[in-house]
């Protein structure tokens, strides 16, 4: 009885762990926020929720991003299984059998709710899925377009609900570019980390292509680039009440760029967290724009 009790919780964590259940949670909790208070005009929480088709695509993008996670460990398995030797073996509790038809489902359900909506909807989520499929298949392996795809499958669920609003500001786009070019920083920043056993397995990345050098320079290009776009989300008046929180990006971006020549793998782990907690802090504080409490003046 104890070892089946074991066996059960052992591959309720290796789904957990396939899925990505914490990105997964993020990215709802994100599009939650970006739809109340950043597309949606109207900030009454209550009668957002009373919106079916937001739960809609939520859920769609939630599901088809949990596939994607399936599909994409099942393609990457054999370098996981060396570079992250303790979550691959996590994983390995379920059969790839097993995954595939998760990842199916995932998909088919997801697709269902999308039809439901619209037939728009439903062709928007078929191309997310068709893109996340080819990701892991091909372009994972082709050297920057992998980098860019994979931070633009990012942003995928927050184009559907750009869309779904239509909400053109010029500060949604401005904070696309800027989530955009944060997200693509972190990749490049982890194919820094592991550019060794990306050569192992023949993943054509920048660092093992280009060198460690041109990629840090293309980072710093980047980085300036997100300094750029920052101070300029400073002086929004959409974001008057969390302007501070562009204003730090600004200048830790602007450190970064002498410490990002630090070649210690320890620095670059420590940047890619900092990275994903500066991402989330950024989710959280879309809660306080126009009017809400906790406003972030300086």
């Amino acid at each position: 009885m104890y070892l089946s009790g074991k066996k059960i919780l052992l591959i309720n964590l290796s789904f957990l762990v396939r899925v990505r259940i914490f990105n997964v949670i993020m990215l709802i909790l994100a599009m939650y926020v970006s739809a109340i208070f950043l597309f949606g005009d109207e900030k009454d929480i209550i009668e957002n929720f009373k919106n079916i088709k937001l739960h809609g695509i939520i859920l769609s993008s939630s599901l088809s991003a949990m596939a994607g996670y399936i599909i994409n460990f099942f393609y990457d398995q054999e370098k996981d299984m060396v570079y992250r030797p303790i979550s691959s073996i996590i994983q390995r509790f379920i059969s790839n059998g097993i995954a595939l038809r998760f990842y199916i489902f995932f998909n088919s359900i997801s697709l269902t709710i999308a039809a439901l909506l619209s037939y728009r909807i439903f062709i928007f989520f078929l191309v997310y899925q068709f893109i996340i499929w080819f990701y892991s298949h091909k372009l994972s392996r082709i050297v920057f377009i992998n980098n860019l795809t994979n931070s633009a499958l990012l942003l995928f669920p927050f184009l559907a609900l750009f869309l779904y609003y239509e909400n053109f500001s010029s500060y949604i786009i401005y904070l696309s570019e800027f989530l955009f070019i944060m997200v693509l920083i972190k990749d490049i920043c982890k194919d820094l980390l592991s550019f060794k056993y990306d050569d192992l397995f023949n993943y054509n990345t920048l660092p093992n292509t280009l060198g460690i050098i041109p990629t840090k320079i293309i980072l710093n290009i980047l980085i300036c680039i997100l300094i750029f776009i920052s101070i300029h989300l400073t002086f929004e008046p959409h974001l008057y009440e969390i302007r501070l929180y562009y204003l730090l990006t600004a200048l830790l971006s602007l450190g970064s760029i002498i410490s990002i020549w630090i070649t210690k793998s320890e620095y670059m782990q420590i940047l890619i967290f900092m990275i994903k907690f500066w991402i989330f802090l950024g989710t959280i504080s879309l809660l306080f724009i126009d009017g809400n409490p906790l406003t972030l003046h300086f």
